[in-house]
């Protein structure tokens, strides 16, 4: 056979490929802020811990800003749930400090190193949230984004990596990726009639380009591929169901009060 799944297109190889992967990333990276580490409690905190690739034991004990673009995965996944809390941590760290510390100590509740060269990761994951909910709660989150950067990050000339999210120091210098990614991940959330978001057949690659998908880029590369590959991951189940959100829920925060009481505790946020 072609390997084409005939209702969602695509190949079925790399569906299942996936699903191994994602599966494995929440059964060992996934974690919880509760005593008993609870997963399926919606109101305990989550977060990604990074660990050791050969047995899955924690490694250290911070996130990294980048680590943010997970949560677009979560999306297309259709673990909705997830990626909805997992964008409340990065939305309570923007607020503590009006920026994304390039990495976070969970352990210690505090920057391990506070440089931010204006990533668009979070920008993203809020304007995908937005596309996937409709909820405006996070046009209020992309809001406070482009408030925080207008207030330290402007200057004489662009808009400037700060040194530290601490102190606020600015640096002489804009990454590439501010204009081509942040900025355009935060003008498609507020343009409601973009015509992007009338079709469903793009999607952005990591660095904000967008790619049509169509017959052409889905037909197999068969040096991609070996029996082998297929054989080892025929068994794996890949079959979902995307989570959906109920337009009522859009009258309401998109999460409950105690959740965001857990986290505020869990990033020590004032």
């Amino acid at each position: 056979s072609s390997g084409i799944n005939a209702e969602y297109g695509g190949n079925e190889n790399d569906l299942s490929r996936f699903s191994l992967f994602y599966n494995n990333i929440t059964k060992y990276m996934k974690r919880s802020y509760s005593a008993n580490g609870d997963l399926n409690n919606l109101e305990n905190p989550i977060y990604f811990a990074n660990v050791n690739m050969n047995n899955g034991k924690l490694h250290n004990h911070w996130i990294d800003s980048l680590s943010a673009a997970f949560i677009g995965v979560q999306i297309l996944h259709g673990d909705l749930e997830t990626a909805i809390h997992h964008h409340a941590l990065f939305y309570g760290l923007w607020l503590k400090y009006d920026a994304l510390p390039e990495r976070y100590n969970w352990n210690k509740k505090a920057c391990e190193y506070a440089f931010y060269p204006l990533r668009p990761e979070f920008a993203e994951a809020t304007y995908l949230l937005y596309q996937a909910t409709h909820h405006p709660f996070y046009l209020y989150v992309g809001e406070s984004i482009f408030k925080s950067i207008e207030r330290f990050n402007k200057a004489k000339c662009g808009y400037a990596t700060l040194n530290s999210v601490l102190t606020k120091k600015q640096e002489d210098r804009m990454e590439s990726f501010f204009l081509s990614e942040t900025c355009k991940y935060l003008f498609l959330l507020f343009d409601f009639h973009n015509p992007l978001h009338k079709y469903n057949d793009f999607i952005f690659t990591t660095e904000g380009h967008l790619l049509r998908i169509n017959s052409y880029v889905r037909e197999k590369i068969s040096f991609l591929y070996s029996e082998s590959d297929a054989s080892r991951i025929s068994n794996i189940s890949h079959m979902f169901t995307c989570q959906t959100f109920h337009k009522s829920r859009q009258l309401v925060p998109p999460f409950s009060d105690t959740f965001w009481h857990n986290l505020i505790n869990f990033i020590n946020l004032q």
